[in-house]
C-alpha cells in the first residue's frame, strides 16, 4: 500500500514538472559556475547506495538492456511506467518509455521511506526562499541561494524540445517539505520551481 501510495505522488509531482516545463522556454544560455566544496558533496550524495540503480538507468537506454543489465524486468504501474526496484537499498526507479522503448523519464523512489534524503539534502528552505528562484537563474546562483544540497531525483526528455533534457533537484527539509527545481540539462539554468509542504 505505501508503495502504491508514494509512486501515485511521485506520479503527480512528475506531471507537474513536465506541465512547468513544457510552458517554459528555455532561458538565456548562461552556464553554471563550479564551487568544488559543493561538487565534492554532490558527489558524495550521488555515490550513495541509494541513487546505485538511479545511476545506472540513462535517457534514451532501451528498455531491453536496462532489463537484460539488471537481470529483472520492471513491474509496471497504473501510469504506465515501469518501476524497477533495488532490493539491497529499498529504492526504486519508476521509468517512463517512449514508442520505441527508450527512456524518456526516470524518477528515484523512497519505498521505504525517505530518511536518507532528507539527511543527504539537510536543507532549510522556505518558502520565502523558493519564490525568490526564478526561470533563467544558474545554477550556481540557486544553489548559494538556498541551504543545503539539492538531490536529483528526476531526469527526463523536454517534452516540446528536440533530444533536450531536463532535471529537477530536490532541497528537501526535516520536515518532509521540498522545494523542487528543474534544470535544463544544457543551460542549467532554471525551467520551474515549485515548494510543497510534502514530498509524500
Amino acid at each position: 500500500m505505501k508503495k502504491r501510495w508514494l509512486k501515485g505522488i511521485w506520479f503527480v509531482l512528475v506531471l507537474t514538472i513536465i506541465a512547468l516545463v513544457s510552458g517554459c522556454s528555455a532561458g538565456g544560455g548562461q552556464s553554471s559556475e563550479k564551487d568544488g566544496s559543493k561538487d565534492t558533496q554532490e558527489n558524495d550524495i550521488r555515490d550513495n547506495a541509494i541513487f546505485d540503480l538511479y545511476n545506472q538507468i540513462d535517457i534514451n537506454d532501451k528498455k531491453a538492456d536496462i532489463e537484460k543489465d539488471l537481470g529483472a524486468t520492471g513491474n509496471t504501474s497504473a501510469e504506465g511506467s515501469y518501476v524497477y526496484l533495488d532490493p539491497d537499498t529499498g529504492y526504486a526507479v519508476n521509468v517512463f518509455f517512449n514508442a520505441k522503448d527508450l527512456v524518456t523519464l526516470k524518477v528515484l523512489v523512497p519505498t521505504t521511506g525517505a530518511r536518507e534524503l532528507i539527511e543527504l539534502s539537510n536543507a532549510s528552505v522556505t518558502k520565502e526562499a523558493a519564490a525568490k528562484i526564478s526561470q533563467g537563474m544558474t545554477q550556481s546562483n540557486v544553489k548559494k541561494a538556498l541551504t543545503g544540497q539539492g538531490i536529483e531525483m528526476l531526469r527526463m526528455v523536454i517534452p516540446s524540445g528536440a533530444d533536450k533534457e531536463a532535471y529537477a533537484l530536490a532541497w528537501i527539509n526535516a520536515d518532509g517539505s521540498v522545494l523542487v527545481v528543474t534544470f535544463d540539462s544544457d543551460t542549467n539554468t532554471v525551467l520551474a520551481a515549485e515548494f510543497k509542504e510534502s514530498l509524500f
